[in-house]
């Protein structure tokens, strides 16, 4: 990136208001918000470019992402859009397109209103019965923490728990819903309980409040889905280019440590200028949980054994092209995930060229499949061959291909997405309560607060502002 610092001088000793390491979204904010505060800030990051696990890429006029195929258009996302002047780049994919769920060999449409909960074919009667029997579920007394499994089957009965939660925890976080925390991922689903009763009753409470309120939030309309003409990478890349000289790629041998009877910091690391050191008074850790934890052994090696406790799952991602006539499915709308009762290890599919144009040439169509996850970690392990068998066999089931696709990639994350599983909200307890008692030393990620794109964003800009503030 030309804009990026990747020689010059020398910097020994040099002193800096904050440092971040990691260039992903978050650390890209964060430095970002700190720099428009007039802050003096050098973002250093390990490897040859930016934007983390956000990278698209173009193989054979087809726009793939090795990293989140879009992000949901939160208020904090389209305000940094905004802001950055790149708001014509920005595309968004149609609100009332379709989810569907895969089982018992077919995809069926996902509810979205009163009309189509009717008539889908992803319940039963019985089972839309029970889930409209939610609101005569007692709350549960006792207020502790449960497995998102445990808390849809209590509200919602356990085939809508497991068609329309399960593959949703399982589709979007590569997640075990009988692993993953309710209160830690998805606060606001356990809130609607403890604070109305239920999830009906807390949405009609919520309802009621915003009418008698008649308040506009401020800020951009938040949009379902979003992304850029040329790919997420997009975003990252014009953060850099803003960021400039103060962003420094293929930094080696990171090390840091305090100096002595201070909350100084400093940070030692090769560079293509050699060997640098910086003190600075804010430190911001936003790499991923595990390089954190080995960026803190030596200065706070509890904090850093919890966060060595933070599981990734293994996750593969195949990115094929059909012929647009040699499918029987028609592909309009998101795409389809898989009910964790399946015997496959597929997780999801994400069809990318129903979803933003130009991912695909005309005439063909481009669809990313994912396959792993907490529930099948072996399977990010398979062969290529055996990813690919696997692949045409579900979608031809799924979609009634007639034809096998041409695989364009693969890609391969050891460590893909951080679990909150049972146990993550305590943990992020201890964790905060650690930097509570190291001023100047932060952290930002999507393992803590959300991990999503947008919470990354929201997180990261939390944290500048704590250190515009001097917290």
């Amino acid at each position: 990136m030309d804009s990026a610092g990747d020689a010059g001088e020398p910097m020994d000793n040099i002193h800096r208001d904050a440092v971040v390491i990691g260039a992903g979204i978050s650390g890209l904010v964060c430095a970002y918000r700190l720099i428009s505060s007039g802050a003096d800030v050098l973002l250093i990051e390990s490897s040859d470019r930016v934007g983390g696990v956000i990278r698209s890429e173009t193989i054979d006029d087809h726009l793939i992402e090795r990293g989140p195929n879009s992000s949901q258009g939160t208020t904090e996302f389209l305000r940094l859009v905004s802001e950055l002047e790149i708001d014509a780049e920005l595309v968004e994919g149609d609100p009332k397109a379709p989810a569907f769920v895969y089982f018992d060999g077919k995809i069926r449409p996902v509810p979205n209103g009163p009309g189509t909960f009717l008539t889908t074919s992803a319940l039963s009667l019985s089972g839309k019965v029970r889930l409209l029997a939610e609101p005569f579920i007692a709350a549960r007394a006792d207020g502790g923490e449960e497995s998102i499994a445990s808390f849809a089957e209590r509200r919602i009965g356990k085939e809508a728990a497991e068609r329309l939660v399960g593959s949703f925890v399982s589709g979007i976080y590569a997640g075990d819903p009988r692993r993953i925390s309710v209160q830690a991922a998805f606060p606001r689903l356990a809130a609607l309980e403890a604070e109305h009763g239920g999830l009906i009753r807390g949405a009609i409470a919520k309802g009621r409040q915003a009418k008698k309120s008649k308040t506009i939030a401020p800020g951009p309309t938040p949009k379902r889905s979003v992304s850029f003409r040329t790919g997420m990478s997009f975003l990252p890349e014009t953060l850099a280019r803003k960021i400039g000289e103060s962003l420094l790629l293929e930094c080696s041998g990171i090390r840091i440590s305090t100096e002595g009877g201070s909350s100084r910091y400093i940070i030692e690391f090769g560079s293509a200028a050699g060997d640098q050191i910086v003190t600075c008074d804010q430190l911001i850790l936003a790499t991923p949980a595990w390089a954190a934890a080995s960026l803190t052994k030596k200065i706070a090696p509890e904090l850093a054994t919890l966060l060595d406790e933070i599981e990734y799952p293994p996750l593969a991602i195949l990115y094929v092209d059909y012929a647009e006539n040699s499918l029987g499915e028609s592909l309009k709308g998101f795409g389809f995930l898989v009910a964790p009762s399946e015997d496959t290890p597929v997780l999801g599919c994400v069809w990318n060229s129903s979803l933003f144009p130009g991912r695909a040439p005309k005439g063909r169509t481009l669809l990313t499949v994912f396959m792993g996850g907490a529930r099948h970690p072996q399977a990010a392990s398979y062969e290529d061959a055996e990813l690919i068998s696997i692949a045409n066999t579900e979608l031809q089931r799924a979609l009634r291909a007639n034809a096998p696709p041409r695989v364009i990639g693969i890609t391969r994350h050891q460590r893909a997405i951080p679990q909150y599983n049972l146990g993550h909200r305590d943990r992020v307890g201890r964790i905060e309560s650690i930097l509570a008692a190291m001023p100047g030393l932060m952290l930002t990620g999507n393992y803590l607060h959300g991990v999503s794109t947008g919470d990354c964003i929201k997180e990261a800009e939390r944290i500048a502002k704590c250190c515009h503030r001097g917290q």
